[in-house]
Order: C-alpha cells, then sequence, then structure tokens
C-alpha cells in the first residue's frame, strides 16, 4: 500500500497500481518479449518504480509513471531458471540496490551499473551450510545499518549486522516448528520480527516474536502469506512511512 492507499503489487507477467478501494489500474508495466516473470516492484521517492525482470536478460528496471524505462541494472543469475533466480529487491538509499538470489545463497547488493559491491552470504557454517537450503527471499536494511533476511526453505530468519556479521537468528527449534518456508519478514519499529510461512496449508502461517523469541501474535485464518505488508498493530497505524 502506497501513501495515498493505491495498493501496488507485482502480479506474474505485469506490475499493477489499483485505486484506493477499487479495482481500477492506474499504472501498469508489462513484461518485456525477453522477460519471463516481474519478481519486484516498489515505488521509489522520485516517483520512479523498481521492478525486477527475471528471464535470459535478469535486470532491475526503473520504470516511470509512462511504464518507460529509464534506467536499467543488469544483475548476474545462478541459474536460466527464471522463477529461481531472484526475489525480493530493493533500492538503498544510497542508490545501490539490495538483491536476494536464491542459488547464490546471498543476498547481493548491486551498484547502478550491475557491479557487485557486497555480499551477504547465507550457507556460511554457521547457518548449516549449503544443505540448510538457505535461500534468500527478503531482505529488509535496518535502521542500524544491518540486514534482516528470510531464508525459504532453511525455515529460519537471519539478521546480519552492519558488518555483514551474524547477528541474530529464528529457526525452528525457537517457535516450535511452525516455520515453513519464511518467505516474507518485517523488522516492526517495537523491535519484533513478523514472519510468513508460506508452505502452512493449516495452522499458523504469520507470527511475530519478540527479540527473545517469544511468539507475540499468530495468523492462523484461511489464506497462505507469501508476503505481506504490516499497517497498523492494535488497531494502530505503524509510525513513519508505510512498510514494503
Amino acid at each position: 500500500m502506497l501513501a495515498n492507499g493505491n495498493v501496488l503489487v507485482a502480479w506474474a507477467a505485469e506490475a499493477l497500481e489499483f485505486r484506493c478501494g477499487t479495482n481500477e489500474v492506474v499504472w501498469r508495466y508489462g513484461l518485456s518479449k525477453t522477460g519471463r516473470e516481474i519478481g519486484t516492484v516498489q515505488r521509489l521517492e522520485d516517483g520512479r518504480t523498481l521492478v525486477t525482470e527475471l528471464g535470459p536478460m535478469l535486470r532491475l528496471l526503473e520504470v516511470d509513471s509512462y511504464g518507460r524505462v529509464l534506467l536499467e541494472v543488469p544483475l548476474s543469475p545462478e541459474t536460466d531458471n527464471a522463477q529461481m533466480q531472484t526475489r525480493m529487491a530493493r533500492k538503498e538509499s544510497d542508490g545501490t540496490y539490495l538483491v536476494p538470489q536464491l542459488l547464490a545463497h546471498a543476498v547481493k547488493r548491486y551498484s547502478a551499473d550491475g557491479e557487485v559491491l557486497e555480499t551477504f552470504p547465507t550457507d556460511v557454517e554457521a547457518l548449516g551450510g549449503r544443505v540448510a537450503v538457505n535461500w534468500p527471499f527478503t531482505a529488509i536494511r535496518l535502521p542500524s545499518g544491518g540486514l534482516l533476511v528470510g531464508c525459504t526453505h532453511g525455515n529460519k530468519v537471519v539478521e546480519f549486522d552492519a558488518s555483514g556479521d551474524i547477528a541474530w537468528t529464528l529457526t525452528n527449534d525457537d517457535v516450535g516448528g511452525v516455520i515453513l518456508d519464511a518467505c516474507g519478514v518485517q523488522r516492526l519499529p517495537n523491535g519484533n520480527t513478523v514472519v510468513a510461512s508460506y508452505n502452512a496449508r493449516e495452522g499458523v502461517k504469520l507470527f511475530e516474536v519478540n527479540r527473545a523469541k517469544d511468539v507475540v501474535w499468530t495468523y492462523e485464518g484461511p489464506h497462505r502469506a507469501h508476503h505481506f505488508q504490516v499497517l497498523t498493530t492494535n488497531g494502530q497505524p505503524l509510525p513513519g512511512p508505510p512498510m514494503r
């Protein structure tokens, strides 16, 4: 959800913006002829929209309000399988880009010309090595300068500090086995962390933990949770801009 109430969604072959409270599409970006899937959509402060286009030309695109591509950032894929190339990329305040790349078992920080400036590996021995299948899905920059990463099939959440060292982890040993494919994650202003269990068909599908790893809230409704956006807690809007 954007500040004006409109909703921006990455929807397979296109990115769409819906007018608040309606199904009216007010902005659209469709795949190029070589593209296979849209994996990211983020409205930037200058009004552009960041899109990830997966496929043989894996790239980030900054698109204007008319759907015109103004900037293209080439990415380095580990596979020709478009769906497995990357997930939720985000532009940083310094103009670089955080890109979770599943089969690299790493979050990469790219410059605008496609150079990899920094790598946060999720296959290190402290996290179980490569056999743990810690494919990164979400990478959220924290106010501390650290990074919060959801590690899908590794069924864990990892926080790196500003130096790239592991500062905090959340695993099924901590929460009684309720993590089933940790895709979407968010850090709340109070320091708690919300995690989506995408493969949960029943039981807990979304939950919140505090720093001590106590579960303080769960969602067990009919809908699966792949990614999410926290708008309010206890009926009160979160402070600051909408989290996304």
